[in-house]
């Protein structure tokens, strides 16, 4: 693919601005705030489309930033390309009210659709480019070193091919996940349950025993009252038989007094016999009716056992409200502890799938490692040897964690090396990784202030590898180094000024 014309109507800083690029080596020079980057920009946005956020994130998404101020509606640009011997136009407005894209095949009037147009990149979206051939100066996080940040992206294009698998963010966000949920996991709280379970049973046990208890004592208690109704009886009966027995008594006393008394006066053969008789008679009745008098004592005793039978299942009863209680508040306990453990379980689960996907992420980045890595290491160490005239011939990358540069045999771990250096190995990683992802597909590469760091000669030697690819190469510059040495080097170059 090669890129024949941007023409730009309103974008960002730019209005009315038409470049025209060749096959291979092209250089767009221009001061500092000329508008390099914002071309960069909108050929991007020409070749996968812009689209504006919504909400908060609205005010400061892309599409904000290159909103144009004047004659918004206007918002638009064109791309032509070339892709074998077809030429293509790629026309989008991106105006809030007037969007509007319109693919062409210039070659045979067919107007194709945006699925087709995906297909016709090879599949490349718009994260790939600008991962891969869309390359400028590496940024990195705060209170991060270029180093770092250089290796963190070697992993992820080791292991899937593509910086958007951020393979440590990754494991680092398992690992914090999995942290927050383990504070908030009660490893012990299921044993919890059993325990409360447990207790809860036995009180339940002890309830239905004294229940049974009560039952029982209710019941004696039942019988008891019938007794004693019956003894009441029986004592009220008594009572009107307790004058009849002091009478009877008395008449007994004085018969025998007067049968004593008749035996000594000698008149005591009929008064003897007569009062002896009613004495006997008396007595006999009288001590029956003591007999009946007993009953009295027995409803006593009777009443007694009443009441403390009658206080015994008050006890009983307390008993029983006590237990309710705690039965009832086991039971509101073990409810919370039920919720507690059905959640518990929940992120025991939760827990589970994070480490499920953890082991799958590290199955999947390790198998697309050994497809990718080997063939994508060895282009990349071609690729920097020939950039640095062979001094480094060899990159690799220990256990996925730091890369090594081999210099005549000796293993320099990369935060050794200067930071031009270190450029020239990010340069070659971005290729390299371009080249694995697109294999025959060669996609222009565009390189946006890229040499900063690097002196003459390194500059020299990258430019002179630069043009020697196959591919169509933009490099947007606010130096006059580029021009200057692709010129001694009788490069073919298209230099265009802003």
């Amino acid at each position: 693919m090669v890129i024949r014309e941007v023409e730009i109507t309103n974008f960002g800083k730019l209005h009315n601005v038409k470049l025209s690029f060749q096959d291979g080596m092209n250089v767009v020079y221009g001061d500092n705030e000329t508008g390099k980057s914002t071309i960069h920009a909108a050929v991007r946005a020409i070749l996968f489309g812009l689209d504006r956020q919504r909400g908060k994130a609205s005010r400061t998404d892309e599409y904000s930033r290159y909103e144009p101020w004047a004659n918004p509606s206007s918002y638009e640009g064109m791309l032509r390309f070339q892709e074998g011997r077809a030429v293509y136009r790629i026309y989008r407005c991106f105006g809030r009210n007037h969007k509007k894209t319109e693919i062409i095949n210039e070659t045979t009037g067919e107007e194709l659709s945006e699925e087709e147009l995906r297909q016709l990149l090879n599949g490349m979206t718009e994260s790939s480019f600008t991962n891969t051939l869309c390359v400028g100066q590496m940024k990195t996080a705060p209170g991060q070193s270029f180093t770092e940040e250089l290796q963190n992206t070697a992993a992820n294009y080791l292991s899937a091919g593509d910086t958007e698998w951020d393979i440590r963010r990754a494991f680092a966000f398992f690992a914090a996940e999995k942290k927050e949920l383990m504070k908030k996991y009660q490893p012990k709280l299921e044993e919890t349950v059993r325990s409360a379970e447990r207790e809860l049973c036995a009180i339940e046990e002890e309830l239905l025993q004294q229940s049974m208890h009560k039952e029982k004592a209710q019941a004696e208690l039942r019988e008891m009252r019938k007794e004693i109704e019956k003894e009441k009886q029986a004592y009220e009966n008594s009572n009107k038989r307790k004058r009849l027995v002091y009478t009877e008594l008395g008449i007994s006393i004085v018969s025998f007094f007067i049968m004593i008394l008749c035996y000594i006066l000698n008149d005591w053969r009929d008064g003897v016999w007569i009062f002896g008789i009613l004495a006997l008679t008396s007595g006999f009745f009288a001590w029956k009716g003591h007999r009946l008098t007993k009953t009295s004592f027995a409803f006593m005793e009777a009443e007694k056992r009443e009441r403390l039978l009658s206080d015994q299942i008050r006890k009983v009863e307390w008993k029983l409200e006590q237990m309710r209680e705690r039965a009832a508040m086991y039971q509101n306990s073990l409810e919370g502890c039920r919720r507690q453990l059905e959640e518990n379980q929940k992120l025991h689960k939760q827990i589970e799938s994070l480490i499920l996907a953890e082991q799958t992420l590290k199955k999947v980045a390790a198998s697309m490692q050994s497809t990718i890595s080997g063939q994508m290491m060895d282009h990349m160490s071609q690729l920097l040897s020939e950039i640095t005239k062979g001094r480094y011939q060899k990159i690799y990358f220990q256990g996925n964690q730091e890369l090594f540069l081999y210099e005549e045999g000796r293993k320099i771990p990369l935060y050794q090396l200067s930071r031009g250096t270190a450029e020239q190995v990010y340069l070659a990683l971005r290729i390299a990784a371009a080249d694995c992802v697109m294999g025959y597909y060669t996609f222009p590469l565009l390189l946006d202030e890229n040499f900063v760091y690097y002196d003459d000669e390194r500059l020299k030697n990258t430019l002179s590898v630069l043009a020697e690819q196959k591919r169509q190469i933009v490099v947007f510059t606010c130096h006059h180094r580029e021009e200057t040495f692709l010129r001694e080097m009788e490069k073919n170059c298209l230099l265009l000024r802003l």
